[in-house]
């Protein structure tokens, strides 16, 4: 067999204890879940940060946001705005797109979310930005996927459990009665003087919930599509399939916390993404199939920043030295990074082993966290000693800095609809 394909799935907002496999209450992804007897997958994955223009670029690059220049520029506190638009990845910074097109790869990047493809412009030989369902995705996907005779490198990135929630009229209802509340597919109850202790917030909540589970069980459909649409060209044998996500979502777990001791720019408080570090915003799902690939499980801290070097590895390439490790290598615990934040001051936290230390400088925050058994955090450890171990680890100051993407209507009106700007 020569070269093997490659395919990268990214789907936003997917927390990694919203897998049914991983002991999630509802059957959210049955094809998912078929998929892990025969890959590798990780069980503690982070992204690196939680939102999603750093964390695309560190998956296509091998490195954390602050050596990348993929997010926003330095400046305290951060806020994603019209003003304020994300930068772009320098072209001196190679990413797997770079390095497999040079060995003759196609390469392709197909989506549904603009922030995934804005730091990343002119980096992919066929680029597609279509705002659809993950149904749509998949057949434009296809059509560039069955035009090629030879290696490709194909990354979708499917938005459908983003806001506003994508979800088919048919499958509305899946795991139990939705009603049709008028913000249901977007966030409500945000504000820091919204009543959450009101029986209104309850239905809600329980609604937008519920409805979020059932866009991800739409994505699962979708990429049982995909494996089937390989299978059907006869190219899933030599195809490698890597499935994560780009962050977390949060959906109020935190919102007293936040309150408490962070400060958003926004008055947005115990939802959605980019403004926080913890566990639900950064642990995601990361599973790796196809020739040469080990079924195993990882249960060490592994990063987003190490499917870059286990792509190269699995395509039988040598790459730049970066932040990565492939997993395909020797198991090793090391103290994996999230940093990069979208909204408020700018946070970093490592996680190592069963500890995490959360740091937000400007908001005079520092925490180290136990990490529980479903990798969640579990409680304050106060050990002087301990917080100075983690903190060596923290990630510095930016190193590089990439230029700031022109405010066209179009990207602002997308960016908008996504609920990132107003």
């Amino acid at each position: 067999m020569g070269s093997p394909n490659v395919v990268l799935v990214t789907v936003d907002c997917l927390r990694r204890d919203r897998i049914s496999a991983y002991g999630h209450e509802r059957r959210t992804t049955p094809f998912i879940d078929s998929l892990l007897d025969r890959a590798l997958h990780c069980t503690s994955a982070h992204s690196v940060s939680s939102w999603t223009c750093p964390a695309v670029v560190s998956l296509q690059s091998g490195l954390y946001p602050h050596r990348h220049g993929g997010g926003l520029v330095p400046g305290e506190p951060k806020n994603l705005s019209k003003h304020n638009l994300p930068t772009t990845t320098p072209s001196d910074i190679p990413l797997l797109s770079d390095l497999l097109g040079a060995r003759g790869y196609a390469t392709a990047a197909v989506g549904a979310i603009w922030n995934a493809h804005l730091s990343l412009p002119g980096r992919f030989g066929h680029m597609v930005m279509l705002e659809k369902s993950a149904p749509k995705v998949l057949r434009r996907a296809e059509r560039w996927m069955r035009a090629q005779d030879g290696p490709f490198f194909l990354w979708l990135h499917l938005g459908d459990a983003h806001e506003p929630l994508n979800v088919p009229r048919r499958m509305w209802n899946a795991f139990g009665d939705v009603p049709r509340l008028p913000n249901v597919r977007r966030w409500d109850f945000t504000k820091s003087g919204a009543d959450v202790e009101s029986e209104a917030f309850a239905r809600y909540r329980d609604a937008r919930v519920r409805l979020y589970d059932v866009a991800i069980r739409a994505v699962d459909a979708t990429i049982a599509d995909l494996w089937s649409a390989l299978e059907s060209a006869g190219l899933r044998e030599r195809t490698v399939l890597v499935l994560t996500s780009d962050h977390g979502e949060e959906f109020w777990e935190h919102r007293e916390e936040e309150l408490r001791d962070f400060t958003d720019p926004r008055d947005v408080y115990g939802v959605g993404h980019g403004h926080n570090l913890f566990q639900v915003h950064t642990l995601v799902p990361l599973i790796v199939c196809g020739p040469g690939i080990p079924a195993r499980e990882i249960r060490n801290n592994v990063s987003l920043v190490d499917v870059f070097p286990t792509v190269l590895e699995a395509a039988g390439m040598d790459g730049p030295e970066g932040d990565g490790r492939s997993l395909l290598g020797r198991e090793e615990e090391r103290p994996v990074l999230s940093e990069g934040i979208a909204y408020g001051f700018e946070k970093r936290s490592v996680v190592l082993g069963d500890r995490k230390l959360l740091s937000s400088p400007g908001d005079g925050y520092e925490r180290v966290f136990g990490l529980g058994p479903d990798r969640q955090e579990v409680g304050v450890i106060e050990d002087p000693a301990e917080t100075e171990r983690l903190r060596r680890h923290l990630p510095g100051e930016s190193s590089v800095v990439g230029e700031q993407v022109e405010a066209t209507e179009e990207i602002l009106e997308h960016l908008r609809g996504l609920g990132y700007i107003e």
